[in-house]
Formats: C-alpha cells, sequence, structure tokens
C-alpha cells in the first residue's frame, strides 16, 4: 500500500500527468453517460459500454460485452450513447456494437434511418447494419416517414442510400 507521502509526491510530479493528454482525443474517451437516477444494473451496463470505447479491447472483450449488452437489453442506453457521443468515431464504435450485440432495435427504427444517411460513410454503414436487422418494423405510417428521410437524404455515397431505400421500400 502507497504511504500519504508517496501519493502527494506522485501528484506534485511534473511529469505523472500530462494535462494536454487530457484533451487528446486520442487518449481518452470523451463519451460521458449521465447517470443520475440510474440502478446498480443501469450503472454496470454505463460502464460496459465505456469499456467499449476503449482503444486497446481485443475481440473477445469486445465480443464478452456483446453479450452482457445483450443480456442487460441494453437499446435504450445504447441509443442515448450514441445520440450524446460528441467523435463520430464513438458514434461507429457504439453503432456497431448495437447490431453486433444482437438486439432488435425496431423502436429506433427512424434514429438509425436518419444515421445511415450521414456522410461519414463508416457510421453510415454501421447504421444501415441495424436498419437491415430491425426485423419487427411494420407500421406503414413509419416506413413511408423513413422512406421520406431516406430519399431526401444529402449523402454522397449512393449505392450506400439507394441500399437504405431498397430495404426500407421492402417493408412496404
Amino acid at each position: 500500500m502507497p504511504r500519504p507521502n508517496d501519493i502527494v509526491n506522485e501528484l506534485l510530479d511534473d511529469d505523472a500527468l500530462d494535462p494536454k493528454k487530457l484533451f487528446d482525443e486520442n487518449e481518452y474517451s470523451t463519451l460521458i453517460i449521465d447517470r443520475g437516477g440510474f440502478n446498480k444494473k443501469e450503472n454496470v451496463t454505463a460502464d460496459l459500454l465505456e469499456d467499449l470505447l476503449n482503444p486497446e479491447i481485443t475481440r473477445n472483450e469486445s465480443e464478452a460485452i456483446f453479450s452482457k449488452l445483450k443480456e442487460a437489453n441494453a437499446q435504450k442506453l445504447l441509443v442515448t450513447a450514441i445520440e450524446k457521443a460528441e467523435r463520430v468515431e464513438e458514434k461507429i464504435l457504439l453503432t456497431a456494437a448495437c447490431w453486433e450485440c444482437g438486439l432488435d432495435f425496431s423502436n429506433d427504427f427512424l434514429f438509425f434511418v436518419g444515421l445511415a444517411c450521414n456522410e461519414n460513410f463508416k457510421l453510415a454503414m454501421e447504421a444501415l447494419t441495424v436498419v437491415e436487422n430491425s426485423d419487427h418494423v411494420t407500421d406503414k405510417i413509419l416506413v413511408k416517414k423513413a422512406l421520406e428521410i431516406a430519399l431526401a437524404s444529402k449523402n454522397h455515397n449512393q449505392m450506400l442510400v439507394s441500399e437504405l431505400i431498397t430495404n426500407v421500400k421492402s417493408r412496404l
């Protein structure tokens, strides 16, 4: 166990903490999950999302997290985290987690249709995969609204938008 003087010395050591690293997007995740009112299970799930953004995570660790997210039915928390993520790289990872964990995001269909129209190809592709795996979307009004969003897309990735439009039309 460190002695109190060791801790104080470490805090005073100029080389121990580089403040510039705190603002380096490659060093630290910027995703902040508002945990106000969370119960223990929700806090554990939020920890999983933060762990998923660790750049040094292994594939096996990711798969274990996907399994735990599925067990926790973490759709709502995943969508909220994607909405709040400021960096596109975080949005991409979290969106990929949505389909990789095998959860159904049919209730968030319009949200992912909108993301599939994003200019960032990776984010749009991950969101399209979530759309394609949303098997329980049958409400015709919702599908027509999704089609309007897709048709209005200004995305330059025409092949991706075309695939989105085809998928949405197949639900009519």
